[in-house]
């Protein structure tokens, strides 16, 4: 499989890595020579492969078995605890821009690999983030360690997609305690309300506001994973801003209102998860969402 670049070797990231007198992608010391500098800039060294595997065509894609590890082998994220063994990839040689995508692309299946990165460009491909974490302030590099666990044809994949959508929608019965309790929580635009304000004679969110609003999301376990910082702006009607989901409610409630729904993943972050790792494929969602001021510039 071909390569493209565009990068050349990042210097930094040469010199780094030279000065480090172990760079294991595992418990214990391996030679720096072990590791191979690629063209595009960073280290990588194959730990296993299967001679009698195939490549991953065009067309297909890869189930990816991935754990990301600092400096000192702490791990931060792995495929496994953050998004459920549902870490797909498509074969993509062009996306010289993402190393860890890039050379997935050009694996086998069955083949184990590290990828050392330096730490800036990690955060910045991997989690679209310009700042480096507090438990990475020290990194020089991270250690990626990834293995192509199977590869699905489009009809495995797509046979595989509507196993999920299943699921999930076997959780999202599971949440409310009756069919009948699901089948009332469910709102016209696709969402479900756990907590409906009751209607008020108030100003409602119309396309074109200034909303000021807080946000917090959970998983249905009940486990959060993001809130607003402070008090959040946006112009109701833009593209973009907020997930479909929240669209849909905040169009639905008035000044001062609290609701809490359940969003499925289609009104979410569907069949990809969220960028930066945290929301898996297809999960459903909680949100509370508070309409705090509605500036009219109409």
């Amino acid at each position: 499989m071909m390569w493209k670049f565009i990068k050349k070797p990042n210097l930094s990231l040469k010199l780094a890595f030279l000065t480090l007198i172990s760079l294991s992608c595992s418990q214990g010391h391996q030679n720096k020579n072990e590791f191979s500098l690629h063209p595009a800039g960073y280290y990588y060294r194959l730990l296993s492969f299967n001679t009698d595997s195939a490549c991953e065509p065009a067309g297909q894609i890869a189930l990816v078995a991935a754990t990301f590890k600092t400096q000192s082998d702490s791990v931060f994220w792995d495929s496994h605890n953050n998004l459920n063994d549902n870490l797909f990839m498509s074969n993509d040689p062009g996306q010289e821009l993402n190393f860890f995508r890039s050379h997935v692309s050009a694996s086998c299946i069955l083949d184990s690999v590290c990828l050392l990165v330096k730490t800036s460009d990690f955060f910045k491909q991997q989690f679209k983030i310009d700042s480096v974490p507090f438990f990475s302030k020290t990194d020089s590099i991270i250690k990626i360690n990834f293995r192509i666990t199977e590869i699905l044809s489009a009809a495995q994949f797509e046979n595989l997609r509507v196993n999920l959508q299943k699921k999930e929608q076997a959780e999202i019965s599971g949440f409310f305690t009756t069919g009948a309790e699901t089948e009332a929580a469910l709102d016209p635009q696709g969402f479900y309300w756990i907590s409906k304000p009751a209607a008020v004679n108030l100003p409602s969110v119309e396309g074109g506001d200034l909303v000021t609003l807080s946000y917090e999301g959970s998983f249905l376990n009940g486990r959060f994973f993001e809130r607003s910082t402070g008090y959040f702006d946006f112009v109701y009607g833009t593209p973009d801003q907020l997930l479909k989901g929240l669209n849909n409610v905040i169009g639905q409630l008035k000044l001062g209102q609290t609701a809490k729904i359940l969003l499925p993943s289609r009104l979410a972050f569907g069949e990809s998860g969220s960028s930066n790792g945290i929301v898996p494929p297809y999960t459903p969602l909680i949100y509370e969402v508070k309409i705090i001021d509605i500036k009219k510039t109409k």
